[in-house]
C-alpha cells in the first residue's frame, strides 16, 4: 500500500495543473456543505432563541392535588405574562368584588401551592434554562378587587415573555427600590393612577400596604387589565403564604426539547401536574429540520458535481497512461495493485480537497457575520443594496460538521475512482503495450 501511495502522490505532482483542477471541484463541495451546514445550526440557534425570547412559558407546574379545570389554559396570559389559570376571556372582574373576590379566591387556596424550593429543583434538572416562580392571590389595589400576582423580577421577564410595558418600566431586581407595582390599563384607568403614584395593596380593602407605581402594561384585553404585578416576596407578605408558591413557569434550553424536560419534572418530582402545550416546540422543530436537509441537499448536490469531475479527469489520465499501466503489468504487477494504485490517487485527491475545503469552508464561516453585518448597515443607512440583506448571517462551526464535511470529501473522492481504478485494472498489457 505504501508503494502504491508513493507512485500515486508522484503521479499527481508531474501532473499539476490537472490535479489541481481535480481538486478543485471536492474543494467547492466540502467548503459549500461546511457553510451551509454551519449556517443551518447557526440559524436555528438564533430562531431558537427568539422562540425563547417572544414566546410564553413552555411549562406551567402547578400543584397536582390544586386546580384541576380547564389545564391547557395554565402558561401564562397573553403578551402580558402568566396569571394563576386564567387565560383572556370575559369582562371585568368588577368593583367592589365582594361576592366575585370570594369565588375567584376560592381557586386560590393553600391546597393549591406549592413550596418554594421546588423552584430549585427545577433548575438543576436537564434542560431547563429558565425556572420563575409566582404567587396568585385575589386581593385590592387602591380599593378595589383586582388579580395580585407575586413575580419574581430576575427570572418572570425570562420564562414568561414579560409584559407589554406601555408606560413606565417592570419592576426592578433591587430590594433597594422598595414596594413596587406594574398595574395594567384599565386598572390604572380606573384608580386613576400613573407612573409615580402611591397606592394601598392588600389582601382586603382595610389592611393595605403602600406601593409605588413603576409601570403600566397593556393586553388589549380588558379582563388581562384587571391583574397587578408584584415582587414575590412582598405578596407572600401580604397573603401570609411565606416560602409558597401558586406555579412555576418554565422554559426548556431548546423548544423542542419541552416533552423531554416536561417528563422529567414530572418523574423526578412527585405531587406536580405539568402542562407543556406543543405550540411552542413545533415551529423550532420544523424549522431546524427544513434548513437541515434543504442544505444539505444543496451541498451533497455539490459535492456530487465534484465527483464527476474527479472521475473526468481519472479516466483521461488512464487514456493518457495506458503505455505505463501496461509496462507496470507486463513486469509483473497484478490487477489489484495497479488497482491499489488509481485508488490511492482517489483517496489523496479527496483528502487534499477535503483539508482546502475546510480551511476555505472555515475561513467563509468566520467572515460572514462581518461581511453580511456591515451590508446590513449599509442597508439600514440607505446603502446601495437596498432590501437583500436584513442582519448578519451568524453560521456556527462545529467539530462535529467539519469532520462531517472532511469525511464526505473523502469518500466522493474514492467513489469517484472506483470505476477507472477498475478500467486500469483490467486493461490488456499487451494492448496496452501497443500505444505510443
Amino acid at each position: 500500500m505504501s508503494s502504491s501511495m508513493g507512485m500515486a502522490m508522484k503521479s499527481l505532482r508531474r501532473r499539476r495543473l490537472r490535479t489541481a483542477f481535480t481538486v478543485s471541484g471536492i474543494v467547492i463541495g466540502v467548503a459549500l456543505i461546511l457553510v451551509l451546514l454551519s449556517l443551518t445550526t447557526g440559524t436555528s440557534a438564533r430562531a431558537t432563541a427568539l422562540i425563547n425570547t417572544l414566546s410564553p412559558a413552555q411549562i406551567t407546574v402547578v400543584n397536582a392535588t390544586g386546580r384541576t379545570a380547564a389545564p391547557s389554559s395554565f402558561g401564562g396570559f397573553g403578551g402580558g405574562g402568566g396569571f394563576g389559570g386564567f387565560r383572556g376571556g370575559g369582562g371585568g372582574f368588577g368593583g367592589g368584588g365582594g361576592g366575585a373576590a370570594s369565588a375567584v379566591g376560592a381557586l386560590f387556596s393553600s391546597s393549591d401551592t406549592l413550596d418554594q424550593s421546588i423552584v430549585d429543583s427545577i433548575g438543576n434538572l436537564t434542560g431547563v434554562a429558565v425556572a420563575s416562580p409566582t404567587l396568585s392571590s385575589t386581593g385590592y389595589v387602591g380599593g378595589d378587587a383586582a388579580f395580585l400576582t407575586g413575580v419574581d423580577p430576575l427570572t418572570y421577564g425570562k420564562a414568561t415573555g414579560g409584559l407589554n410595558i406601555v408606560n413606565g418600566s417592570t419592576l426592578s431586581n433591587s430590594t433597594a427600590a422598595g414596594n413596587q407595582i406594574v398595574v395594567g390599563q384599565t386598572l390604572a384607568a380606573n384608580l386613576d393612577l400613573s407612573v409615580g403614584s402611591v397606592v394601598g395593596v392588600g389582601p382586603n380593602s382595610t389592611s393595605v400596604t403602600e406601593f409605588s407605581v413603576v409601570g403600566i402594561y397593556s393586553t388589549g384585553n380588558a379582563f388581562g387589565e384587571r391583574f397587578a404585578y408584584i415582587p414575590l416576596s412582598a405578596a407572600q407578605a401580604l397573603t401570609n403564604r411565606a416560602g409558597l408558591i401558586s406555579e412555576v413557569y418554565v422554559k426548556a434550553t431548546y423548544p423542542q426539547e419541552v416533552q423531554q424536560v416536561s417528563s422529567e419534572i414530572t418523574a423526578s418530582l412527585p405531587g406536580v401536574s405539568v402542562v407543556a402545550p406543543s405550540t411552542f416546540t413545533a415551529p423550532a422543530a420544523t424549522l431546524a429540520g427544513t434548513l437541515t436537509t434543504f442544505f444539505t441537499i444543496i451541498g451533497l448536490a455539490a459535492l456530487l458535481a465534484g465527483g464527476f469531475g474527479v472521475v473526468n479527469t481519472m479516466m483521461m489520465s488512464i487514456t493518457e497512461r495506458t503505455r505505463e499501466i501496461g509496462a507496470l503489468r507486463a513486469i509483473g504487477a497484478k490487477k489489484g495493485q495497479v488497482m491499489s494504485m488509481f485508488m490511492s490517487e482517489a483517496f489523496l485527491i479527496g483528502v487534499i480537497g477535503g483539508v482546502i475545503g475546510v480551511a476555505i469552508g472555515v475561513s467563509i464561516c468566520l467572515a460572514l457575520p462581518y461581511v453580511t453585518g456591515a451590508a446590513s448597515s449599509a442597508t439600514a443607512g440607505g446603502g446601495a443594496l437596498g432590501g437583500f440583506f436584513r442582519g448578519a448571517l451568524t453560521p456556527r462551526v462545529t467539530l462535529s460538521t467539519i469532520a462531517l464535511s472532511f469525511g464526505l470529501g473523502v469518500v466522493v473522492g474514492l467513489l469517484s475512482g472506483i470505476y477507472p481504478a477498475w478500467r486500469a485494472s483490467r486493461m490488456d498489457p499487451v494492448e496496452a503495450l501497443r500505444h505510443v
